[in-house]
């Protein structure tokens, strides 16, 4: 259940490119409604959920870049009235369904292989800078994404035998830096453009060699006119935060009172501090099972993720028309960035 939405068009590097999404985020994005009700701890009680994801604490050397944070882009749903609601389906798997956004999207094996010509390009810009013994990936990225959504239907069976699926299992506090201990300062100050000059007095490309590596994939667009990823996560937040999948929350919470469980809603049931940030491997304990059983019937009685889907379907319709003409043009460049790095790949 959590979410990672990748972003495509940024030239800041792979650190920026990727944003993670984690259930803690999203209770946030729906402006406070996921936080369980008040209420004494034990059996039944609903919890706050972690306020941030854990995250290692680098032992190299520390270096930040001295360029801004990239501007983000604006949030289409704030000035957006709220889209038709059309058909609202019964969900009965975690099976993926058709999205408007489809015909549009960025492939996450694309971005991914976009990624790696762009290390192939920063590897032989960091050679010629005199880091001779410079590899591919030395500064590794974030571990591969997978396509989740932040809610995702619940089997009632599985939910009673095994519990919550384990939403940190795959986040395991990437970071750049982190992975730079066994590297020189003034390499890694290279490679993400935080010096002008290298020691040996060479002069360091704009952003350094990670974004060199970028730019020699992507030629001279290096930014798509709009992201159908940024999109995309847009209209799950925004389908989080409409007032008919409130409704639907407030349905599913008294299903859940009906059963001695408080929660306002399933993110604040899954990341309740007792097991929302048991390891993938770690098997669920008898509360939690009960708990997440109760929570797949309530969410079944109220076709909570039916229409969740339904919602997220018609934000994306809405973005999708307001956007089209630009996510034409944003594909036709994002295929010719995965043609080029295709190329670089072949010679490498």
């Amino acid at each position: 259940m959590s979410t990672h939405i990748r972003e495509t068009g940024g030239s800041q590097g792979r650190g920026t490119r990727v944003l993670v999404v984690t259930l803690g985020v999203a209770v946030l994005a729906i402006g406070g409604v996921a936080a369980a009700k008040a209420g004494p701890g034990g059996p039944g009680a609903g919890n706050p959920p972690p306020s941030a994801t854990p995250s290692a604490t680098p032992s190299g050397p520390v270096v930040q870049p001295t360029e801004a944070p990239p501007t983000p882009e604006p949030d289409p749903s704030e000035t957006a009235s709220p889209p038709p609601l059309g058909p609202i389906p019964t969900i009965t798997s975690r099976d993926p369904i058709a999205m408007p956004l489809d015909p549009v999207m960025t492939s996450l094996s694309d971005i991914n292989l976009l990624d790696n010509a762009a290390e192939l390009k920063a590897r032989d810009c960091m050679r010629s800078l005199g880091f001779t013994t410079w590899t591919a990936g030395a500064i590794p990225g974030p571990a591969d994404d997978k396509e989740n959504d932040v809610l995702d239907y619940l089997p009632p069976a599985d939910a009673g035998q095994t519990g919550y699926p384990s939403i940190f299992s795959d986040l395991s506090g990437e970071t750049n830096v982190g992975a730079a201990s066994a590297l020189s300062q003034d390499a890694v100050r290279a490679y993400i453009g935080a010096e002008a000059q290298t020691a040996g007095g060479a002069a360091v490309p704009d952003g350094g060699c990670e974004a060199e590596g970028d730019r020699q994939v992507k030629g001279g667009t290096t930014q798509l006119p709009v992201d159908p990823r940024f999109l995309a996560g847009q209209a799950k937040f925004s389908a989080l935060r409409d007032d008919r999948m409130q409704q639907v929350f407030a349905a599913w919470s008294a299903c859940m009172d009906r059963k001695g469980l408080h929660y306002d809603d399933p993110l604040s049931a899954q990341t309740d501090p007792r097991w929302g940030e048991r390891p993938s491997g770690t098997p669920a304990g008898a509360e939690e099972k009960a708990t997440a059983a109760a929570d797949a019937g309530c969410q079944a009685e109220t076709n909570l993720v039916g229409t969740y889907k339904a919602l997220e379907i018609a934000y994306q319709k809405q973005f999708l028309a307001e956007n089209q003409a630009d996510l034409t043009t944003a594909l036709t460049t994002f295929k010719s960035w995965v043609s080029h790095a295709r190329s670089i790949i072949a010679v490498n």
